[in-house]
């Protein structure tokens, strides 16, 4: 009972003294003439979250049979990336309004993108009004440890990203009217979590198999310390090696999957497969190390990266964005059962 009053205690303090620090600096708004609330998507995670996919490859994503017509959705006659129509984005300090580019930084390969620009131009599709990606991730991170839930914290309290991924969040919520002037005024709406993260946990048997009950549980906690109990959550699969994978990872895949059927989560938790968009063609030519031979132009036009970020393939994160804000749409469309 104590940990339970301290987190949301902490959780509460943190907004507070965001909210009075945001409203002493900011900027005296009119009413919006529309005052219907911004849908606010949290996307976290790890690397892939981060997203490891090359900009320069997405046009790859033209020559996929089954895809190839997406690509004409966010690329403009000129060659240039569309934005997302009434989308902006807060990637830990890194915002505006949702483009290409909000992946990892550093890159040789040029600008990246994770799954946030195929999920925000899809759920902006969806959605007549404005929407918001407030989007934490950090590479190499578990949920045994790193983004554990305040519930299973014991005496060491939440995991340190999981306390991060709170506080970036209440802190764009608190202050939204100085971060986006455009949207200065408007209530906001949790509108569904977006998690994509497993292989610091797929790596050891024992985090595997505690995953369900620690993903689980971290769920119920978000929901909780964001005072959104029956927000949509989308699980991402950790999809590496696509239909090829084997022995730990499909093990690891099952434990997610697993999330999804716990008897108070069922239903407006989904687990979505990504294994299908992982670039088979790619990999290929990264196991024949077309990547570093004379021909290396081969796989660096459609890939930039090694297997466990999805080659850096901009079709892949793309694809896997787009898939989770189909589930999410399906997921809003149907309203939560009564307990």
């Amino acid at each position: 009972m104590n940990i339970e009053i301290s987190r949301i205690t902490a959780v509460v303090t943190s907004i507070t003294v965001a909210a009075t620090v945001a409203a002493q600096d900011a900027p005296v708004v009119d009413p919006p003439s529309d005052p219907s609330p911004i849908k606010v998507y949290l996307l976290a995670g790890q690397s892939n979250m981060e997203g490891k996919g090359a900009v320069n490859t997405l046009p790859w994503l033209g020559e996929d049979p089954e895809h190839g017509r997406l690509l004409a959705t966010i690329r403009n006659g000129d060659g240039s990336w569309k934005e997302g129509d009434g989308v902006w984005i807060d990637y830990l300090g890194r915002r505006g309004k949702l483009a290409v580019g909000y992946g990892s930084t550093g890159s040789p390969h040029g600008p990246l993108i994770g799954p946030e620009y195929g999920f925000g131009m899809n759920i902006g599709d969806a959605n007549d009004a404005p929407v918001l990606l407030v989007k934490a991730a950090w590479g190499g991170k578990d949920v045994a440890k790193d983004f554990r839930g305040p519930t299973l914290g014991g005496d060491d309290g939440p995991g340190e990203f999981y306390r991060r991924t709170i506080e970036h969040y209440t802190s764009t919520i608190a202050e939204l009217d100085q971060r986006f002037p455009e949207l200065a005024g408007r209530p906001t709406e949790l509108a569904g979590i977006v998690w994509f993260q497993g292989w610091n946990d797929m790596v050891n048997k024992e985090k595997t198999a505690a995953y369900t009950a620690n993903l689980a549980q971290m769920i119920r906690d978000l929901r909780t310390d964001l005072d959104a109990p029956d927000c949509p959550v989308v699980i991402g699969e950790l999809g590496v090696h696509g239909d090829r994978a084997k022995g730990g990872m499909l093990v690891f895949r099952a434990a997610q999957a697993a999330v999804a059927e716990q008897p108070d989560l069922k239903g407006n938790v989904r687990f979505v497969r990504t294994a299908e968009y992982y670039d088979r063609i790619a990999h290929e030519l990264y196991e024949q190390d077309v990547w570093k031979g004379p021909s290396k132009e081969r796989f660096y036009r459609i890939a930039s990266d090694r297997p466990y970020h999805y080659l850096g393939s901009g079709r892949t994160q793309f694809l896997m964005g787009k898939a989770f804000a189909d589930a999410m749409v399906q997921m809003e469309s149907v309203p939560p059962s009564s307990p």
